[in-house]
């Protein structure tokens, strides 16, 4: 009897299982049915003497497949078209199960009193699960024949008829916000890709209009107001002034350079170097406009020129510092490690700094000595060049001064002083004689020579070679 007892229980919870599985896949399904699905959306929108009327048409629709969505939390009167299909409400959600691929649903919407701008985000319907593919919005203004309406949704069709002004705007994803305001806008930059609005007269920088064409998708309009506060959306944007264009230049063109580029982890900040470039002005941090400035500082208009075209270019490779070092130094034919010494963020910035890539031996010995090239001048580092000669460099306890010694001769250097004395004697520097970079100090050619009786040959290789006198 227990036996038996045990078996029915074991089939009951079987069949228990089963039925929970079927269930789960039949909702998987659903809700894959749901996330997959393509709406496409056609609105039609009255604006008269009491708001806003809706009616807000789903297309593409799988017939008897849920669809649920979100209403405008002031929306008023919601009805469907029972022809159509059902819908329930609960609070601001709404389900929809439309009997073919259409269904409608209209309510209204109780406006604020219009001041000279309106600004309306939470107008229509948003889906929950599904994507809206496309949304076409026919907009009729019966009530305030002044003024201009906008929308997200990217540049309009206007007819101004007798009795109503019909707007049509179209494109893909939700509706998103409407805009209107009174004080009347000009049409001031219509070409291409971006149309821009504002007062008549207003003065536009179209270098960077064309910068945030560069880095738009998609039909953008820019409205130039001090009726509303900025706004920014994929299609509309609302600035005070140029400083605000500038600013949203700059954001288009990291995201397009973030888009185009590929960076090595951690890296990735650099991204900025190469939107100052196509700014034509340093962006992002104080460290990336600290090393746009020394670039330009250092480099000459052609070498700017071949610079500039060098990193547009490394758009079919993971750019990294090392890379970076490798397309500055063959622009200007000497050697750097300024990217991979500033390729930490958070680290202090290293000033760029200009190797002369040819072997340097000293008295006929090879070194590991690096010479920095500046305009015409070589400087040589001073502790490991009169190291490689012989001399004991050795740094006092003030930090200000260094004592070099050998055999009979004794110089001290005093660094804050710009002079030096050689065995008691009193010499004066010209000030540029030692110099220091990022920390290290130098010593020019020039001054090498004639405080220690070297001379130094600039041909295939750079020899320094003591003087027999």
């Amino acid at each position: 009897m227990l036996k038996k007892s045990v078996l029915l229980i074991s089939f009951l919870i079987i069949i228990s299982g089963l039925a929970l599985f079927v269930q789960w896949i039949g909702y998987e399904k659903t809700s894959m049915a749901s996330k997959e699905a393509n709406v496409r959306q056609e609105i039609n929108v009255e604006h008269n003497e009491a708001g806003l009327t809706v009616k807000h048409t789903f297309t593409r629709l799988e017939s008897g497949e849920p669809l649920e969505a979100i209403m405008p939390a002031n929306a008023l009167q919601a009805s469907c078209r029972k022809e159509e299909g059902t819908c329930s409400f609960r609070g601001q959600s709404i389900k929809i199960i439309p009997e073919g691929d259409t269904f409608s649903v209209a309510y209204s919407i109780k406006l604020p009193s219009f001041q000279t701008a309106v600004f309306l985000s939470d107008w229509s319907i948003k889906l929950k699960d599904a994507e809206a593919e496309r949304t076409v919005l026919h907009f009729t203004e019966k009530q305030i024949r002044k003024g201009r309406w906008f929308s997200s949704l990217g540049p309009s069709q206007l007819k101004k008829m007798d009795l109503i002004d019909y707007y049509q705007f179209q494109g893909e994803g939700e509706p998103g916000v409407l805009y209107w305001q009174m004080p009347p806008l000009q049409p001031l930059f219509p070409e291409g890709k971006l149309a821009v609005y504002g007062q008549a007269g207003s003065q536009l920088d179209r270098q960077q209009l064309t910068l945030i064409e560069e880095g738009i998708k998609e039909k953008t309009v820019v409205i130039l107001t001090d009726q509303h506060p900025p706004y920014m959306s994929d299609r509309l944007i609302l600035a005070r002034d140029d400083d605000q264009l500038f600013e949203l230049a700059e954001s288009f063109i990291q995201e397009k350079v973030v888009e185009d580029y590929r960076f090595e982890e951690g890296e990735d900040w650099l991204g900025y170097l190469i939107t100052s470039y196509k700014l034509g002005r340093p962006a992002g941090s104080e460290k990336v406009k600290m090393m746009y400035g020394s670039l330009n500082k250092q480099l000459t208009d052609q070498e700017k020129e071949e610079w500039q075209q060098a990193l547009f270019h490394l758009t079919d490779k993971t750019v990294t510092a090392e890379r970076l070092d490798q397309a500055l130094s063959a622009v200007k034919g000497l050697d750097t490690d300024f990217f991979v010494k500033n390729k930490l963020e958070n680290h202090p910035f290293q000033s760029l700094v200009f190797y002369d890539n040819r072997p340097i031996t000293v008295n006929g010995s090879e070194t590991e000595l690096r010479a920095v090239a500046e305009g015409e001048q070589l400087f040589f580092p001073f502790t490991e060049t009169l190291q490689a000669l012989g001399y004991e460099v050795k740094e006092l306890t003030d930090g200000k001064t260094l004592l070099v010694k050998r055999e009979y001769n004794t110089y001290r250097f005093y660094l804050d002083q710009n002079r030096f004395i050689l065995n008691e004697e009193r010499y004066g520097l010209y000030e540029h004689a030692l110099r220091s970079y990022n920390g290290r100090l130098y010593i020019s050619q020039q001054w090498l020579q004639k405080i220690f009786l070297v001379a130094v040959q600039n041909e295939k290789n750079i020899n320094i070679q003591e003087l027999n006198l």
